[in-house]
């Protein structure tokens, strides 16, 4: 489906799914994991989630003050939620 349909058809609900999803799962990862392992191989004792930031959300310990972690929860983060063309959203 085309990026253009999307921006007009997507609910905001899925697109914070989605970007939760990418949070935990950030794009590359696996490709970081796999030079974590070579690298450990070749002797390296630094942790993989120092070296690669998408290998920290992956392993459980996100960095700490993104910009969606620091929203959430927010007031204004409620208002994004309840905004949609200055009408109140039914639930």
């Amino acid at each position: 489906m085309p990026v253009y349909i999307l921006k007009h058809e997507m609910p905001y609900d899925e697109l914070q799914g989605w970007v939760e999803y990418f949070e935990r799962r950030p794009a590359g990862w696996r490709s970081d994991l796999r030079a974590a392992y070579l690298m450990g191989v070749q002797g390296v004792k630094t942790k993989p989630s120092e070296i690669f930031p998408s290998l920290a959300a992956v392993m459980g310990n996100p960095t700490e003050g993104n910009a969606t972690s620091t929203l959430r929860g927010s007031f204004m983060h409620s208002k994004i939620l309840g905004a949609k063309g200055g009408v109140r959203l039914e639930d």
